[in-house]
């Protein structure tokens, strides 16, 4: 269900709010108080569910996320981490009928960008929550750009891929969530800075990572490990074999003929790919991860290259 809420001063700051609840007191309310606000502009969608609510931000920009913690299907915690594992790159306030300060203080360490108990709620606390939770988190993303994302192809870098990966970890050890990782190196990419140079191969690096992170579910992750190798996490799944059609999808997207600008000339190259994948296991570190990855992508290699191959834990073998 959609809900457009416009203040009178529309010139002045808009923000897009996403409002998870299943209580129609409770969005009522809500939507009474961001409309009745004199000098913001809110557009407010609403989603009674947290499946309904990751489908809905996998497909537009919302600024803000108000979260109930006392959804049908989940309850207190639980829910903000289910929606921070799916949703990982959105502010988001929880809003709960209790008022202990404690579950406040443990929303904030699970992610949460503002904690307010329903009885307490305003109209000027909240709206004043929503632009500082947009502003914090904008600052924020600033800061971790310098920090942790790679300066060439602009995806997160070695240290937020780790960052990423131990979140998801404490996350899932206590749920029955699935990830997989899958490493990503390329081949013939030695032959393109050998023949044509350094400026080619980043050239070919910099569009390699715009194909890798293109149509990219939001709970899934693409960085640059180093070098000419890359990672994908993907979570939300589940059977392996959505992340298989998934990669093989993504294999024939990224190995098309790359336009590599050589100054006055270009050429066009086709810049293969191996492609090794292994499933997070109760108990793994994220670098344990990693390297059964890494295995199965050495695999590839040895096999022809241009593939993918699993590592089951077991066995190496072909996708």
């Amino acid at each position: 269900m959609l809900t457009t809420i416009k203040s009178k001063n529309a010139a002045k700051n808009h923000y897009s709010v996403l409002l998870v609840e299943d209580d129609p007191d409770d969005i009522y309310l809500v939507r009474q108080m961001l409309k009745n606000h004199r000098s913001k502009v809110y557009d407010l969608k609403h989603e009674d569910n947290l499946e309904d609510a990751t489908a809905y931000l996998e497909e537009h920009k919302i600024d803000v996320v108000l979260l109930d913690l006392g959804l049908r299907e989940l309850q207190g915690l639980d829910t903000l981490s289910e929606f921070v594992y799916k949703n990982p790159f959105i502010p988001v306030i929880v809003l709960t009928g209790a008022g202990d300060n404690s579950v406040g203080e443990e929303a904030i360490k699970l992610g949460a960008a503002d904690f307010i108990p329903k009885p307490e709620v305003s109209g000027q606390l909240l709206s004043r929550a929503i632009v500082f939770a947009v502003e914090r988190h904008a600052l924020l993303n600033q800061l971790q750009r310098q920090a942790l994302f790679d300066d060439l192809t602009g995806l997160p870098n070695r240290t937020a891929l780790f960052e990423r990966l131990d979140t998801l970890i404490s996350n899932f050890e206590r749920s029955t969530n699935r990830m997989a990782a899958a490493m990503l190196d390329l081949d013939g990419f030695k032959e393109v800075n050998d023949e044509l140079g350094h400026k080619a191969g980043d050239d070919v690096l910099v569009q390699f990572a715009e194909r890798l992170n293109e149509h990219l579910r939001s709970s899934d992750t693409a960085a640059r490990l180093g070098g000419d190798e890359f990672v994908l996490v993907m979570t939300n799944y589940n059977e392996l074999d959505e992340i298989l059609e998934l990669l093989t999808q993504k294999l024939e997207d990224l190995t098309t003929p790359i336009r590599i600008n050589t100054g006055n000339t270009h050429t066009e190259r086709v810049i293969g790919v191996s492609i090794g994948i292994a499933e997070w296991r109760k108990g793994q570190t994220a670098e344990q991860l990693l390297t059964h990855a890494d295995k199965a992508m050495y695999h590839s290699k040895k096999n022809g290259k241009n593939q993918v191959s699993i590592n089951t834990g077991i066995e190496l073998k072909s996708a």
